[in-house]
């Protein structure tokens, strides 16, 4: 199976400028010069003949094969309009815009491991980059290395891509379990007899600090002179906000979607099935607080974790219609919208966690094609402790 380990760049800056710099340019020449020779001679070149014919315009600091990398960039992102194109989106256009930096990548034929250290090739005659693995990579086979720049919190970080070589094993039987994800409650999950409560106001509170402390920081650097003392420090505390935001938020969905995954496996779960609220927030302009609210639910990422984590167990992730299943009763199936954390029905009495309402129903939808077939007897509740920041 393959898999990416992040963990952050300590090599000097300087040196991983060069490299990032020097991807950038090299796709901006492949692209320039394919353009050109388009241009004036109606030739439109193949990806081989793009590399080929630029490989020997200007000399490079990094490794062929990483060289090659970012003159491919380019055939992607030209076979991506295509296909763009191909699908009805005529206004989709070409790669065309300069890149004074871009993310290098070293493909296994770049990287060599000795004593827990990967030596990242670079051109002949210039010493690699020698990286420090963590303990759980120094004996793992390498598909690629990326070096990439986190603009949120303007530091390099080391993307290594492995391949532990284990394909997992899919469950083919077993019982189904629904998610539904909110914004304060991140994950309610249930098989239909229990249902577990996954509470983290810190998810939420964590973004609306963020945000505060932003404003608060750009209001400061609005009235500095652009380059000045003053505004860089401004630049740096809002990238450590960002970092420190970002450190605790991932902890505490790392965390979240554990507990999922858990509970999936100790009701012997063939299969996850999750709201789909990727839509949420097309087309809705419901005032300031409400959009903000909105922008900050980090669902997407949420899901990818449960995701990631279930594959790995041989457990199917699968996306479900949740449009109305917080408001429908799991009882009688009135509808009703629920104030507050607390669904109350007003035609069966029917009283429950809202959330929990939900779940049931996209656990419903899925096994039965309709809203209100499952009712959930036990409720319980769990909090992931010590989200913290490192």
């Amino acid at each position: 199976m393959i898999l990416t380990r992040v963990f952050r760049a300590m090599q000097p800056k300087c040196l991983l400028d060069e490299c990032n710099r020097e991807s950038g340019r090299i796709y901006t020449q492949t692209m320039v010069e394919h353009w050109r020779i388009y241009r004036n001679q109606g030739v439109w070149l193949s990806p081989g003949m793009d590399e080929k014919y630029n490989d020997f315009l200007s000399p490079t600091t990094l490794h062929a094969h990483s060289r090659d990398a970012a003159q491919q960039a380019f055939a992607k992102a030209v076979k991506t309009t295509h296909a763009l194109r191909k699908a009805g989106f005529g206004d989709a256009q070409f790669p065309h815009k300069i890149k004074y930096w871009k993310t290098t990548i070293w493909k296994n034929t770049g990287i060599r491991v000795r004593e827990g250290v990967a030596f990242l090739a670079r051109a002949r005659g210039l010493e690699p980059i020698r990286v420090q693995l963590p303990f759980d990579l120094q004996n793992a086979t390498f598909v690629e290395a990326r070096l990439v720049y986190n603009r949120k919190t303007s530091r390099y970080e080391w993307h290594f891509v492995v391949n532990d070589s284990l394909e997992p094993v899919m469950r083919t039987t077993g019982a189904s379990v629904a998610v539904d994800m909110g914004e304060i409650h991140p994950a309610v999950v249930t098989d239909g007899n229990t249902a577990l409560v996954v509470s983290a106001r810190e998810l939420r509170s964590t973004g609306q600090g963020l945000a505060k402390a932003i404003s608060i920081l750009d209001a400061r650097k609005a009235g500095m002179k652009p380059g000045s003392k003053r505004y860089r420090r401004m630049a740096k505390a809002k990238a450590k906000a960002r970092r420190v935001a970002n450190a605790r938020q991932r902890d505490i969905l790392h965390k979240v979607s554990r507990a999922v995954v858990d509970y999936a496996v100790e009701t012997n779960a063939q299969e996850i099935v999750i709201g789909d609220v990727r839509d949420i927030a097309d087309g809705v302009n419901k005032g300031k607080r409400f959009n903000q609210k909105i922008s900050l639910w980090p669902h997407g990422k949420l899901r990818s974790y449960i995701a990631y984590k279930a594959l790995l167990l041989g457990i199917e992730t699968l996306l479900e219609d949740e449009h109305h299943t917080t408001q429908t009763c799991p009882c009688c199936g009135n509808k009703k919208k629920p104030k507050g954390r607390v669904y109350k029905c007003g035609v069966c009495g029917f009283v429950g966690h809202r959330d929990v309402v939900g779940a049931s129903n996209i656990l419903s939808r899925r096994l039965y094609g309709k809203l209100g077939r499952v009712q959930v007897r036990e409720t319980m509740y769990r909090h992931p402790y010590g989200a913290k920041a490192p």
